[in-house]
């Protein structure tokens, strides 16, 4: 798959390393090219494939690419996601990975694996949003509960997580899902 992809100088590191490394890229776009090349150099990837900001609606007319993948925090959440589609991307071919390389989905990926080891524990898990994260007192319920839902979490990822619980719980019955 080709890609041209638009991230944080900061954040590219992180980006990389949770794309697919089989990705072909078409062009990655920075805010700051210099520090950038360092990063490149590093994981084996041509220079010449970095370009600024303010080049971007330009590459996104003039290169062919499959998917033009957006790997943001925060800082940019509001702005990226209105700005590419400004530009003319397609729907179809954007892809926003907001949050992606926080902290926060690596922490997932550990429950995951302690509910793997722990499933026979539970008897219900939850999925979801921030406000399931924030509002759910698990030692309420009756049942043990696991929750693991997560601030920008989309029904894409609570699906997964679930079809991985329930197979790491041998077919658990009960859940709490989508929040």
């Amino acid at each position: 798959m080709r890609v041209l992809l638009v991230t944080l100088t900061d954040q590219l590191s992180g980006a990389l390393s949770i794309l697919n490394p089989e990705l072909e890229y078409c062009a990655i776009v920075v805010d700051e090219v210099e520090p950038a090349k360092k990063i490149l150099e590093r994981v084996g990837l041509p220079r010449d494939l970095l370009h600024p900001f303010y080049e971007l609606r330009e590459l996104s007319g003039i290169y062919y690419y499959d998917a033009l993948i957006c790997v943001h925090d925060g800082r940019t959440y509001k702005i990226f996601p209105k700005k590419i589609l400004k530009y003319g991307v397609p729907k179809n071919k954007f892809i926003d990975l907001f949050m992606a390389t926080t902290h926060e989905y690596f922490l997932l990926e550990r429950a995951l694996q302690y509910f793997k080891e722990r499933a026979a524990e539970f008897e219900m898990f939850a999925t979801g949003l921030s406000h399931t994260t924030m509002s759910l007192d698990v030692t309420r319920f009756k049942r043990k509960l696991f929750n693991f839902a997560r601030g920008g979490q989309d029904l894409y990822y609570d699906f997964q997580i679930a079809k991985r619980a329930v197979l790491y719980g041998g077919g658990i019955a009960n859940c709490v899902m989508r929040l």
